[in-house]
């Protein structure tokens, strides 16, 4: 039996997450349908959808190299768009918004980093990613997001437009940003191949 209480229709988180995955296996890449629970979870339970009344009817998925597939809900009166069943069931908070943004901030630094450092400096195998060193990445991010009060969080988040398709950011001006940018003239970045930034980031979280 599963344990927890009803999230959604009846369901526990756990249940209805089962559920939706299990729906979902009927259908193809970019074959159209249609989910009552879906339909009835996002315009319930999305961040967005439930506090302006509006809801897909109908759904798709698209494949993504690198990812399971996007998600699409066809929205009578702006057409197709990304919408996350996911995030219903377990909803960013306004952290992980400020987190994504600020990373979305150190990207070019990062990609900088990377083609400057094409092979991975633990074994040197082919890099694929830039692990922080010192001090780390949610380090950094902490600090930074200290630094907005209130106000600064509801000036960043009246800038953010759902039906845009560009990523949500915050401006240059913003201390956070500012704190993390100037951070990185001295972090310790290390350029590293798949297995040694998992085994890197295993270390870190058991250290």
């Amino acid at each position: 039996m599963s344990r927890g209480k009803p999230y959604f229709s009846g369901l526990t988180k756990t249940q209805l997450t089962q559920a939706i995955r299990d729906e979902l296996k009927r259908f193809a890449f970019r074959e159209e349908f249609e989910s009552p629970l879906i339909t009835g979870l996002i315009a319930e339970k999305h961040y967005y959808c439930s506090k302006r009344g509006i809801k897909p009817t109908r759904f798709r998925m698209l494949f993504r190299p690198g990812a399971a597939y996007d998600f699409e809900g066809f929205f009578p009166e702006h057409g197709w768009h990304k919408v996350s069943w996911n995030q219903c069931i377990r909803p960013r908070d306004e952290y992980d918004w400020i987190k994504m943004a600020l990373r979305y901030a150190i990207k070019p630094i990062i990609a900088k980093y990377k083609a400057l450092h094409p092979v991975c400096e633990k074994c040197g195998a082919h890099s694929e990613h830039v692990d922080h060193v010192a001090p780390e990445f949610d380090e950094i991010a902490t600090q930074a997001i200290s630094l907005l009060d209130e106000k600064l969080l509801e000036e960043a988040f009246a800038r953010f437009n759902w039906w845009s398709e560009e990523q949500f950011s915050l401006p240059d001006s913003n201390p956070a940003v500012q704190y993390i940018l100037a951070a990185h003239k001295t972090a310790e970045l290390r350029a590293v191949c798949q297995p040694c930034h998992v085994k890197s980031s295993s270390e870190r979280r058991y250290a």
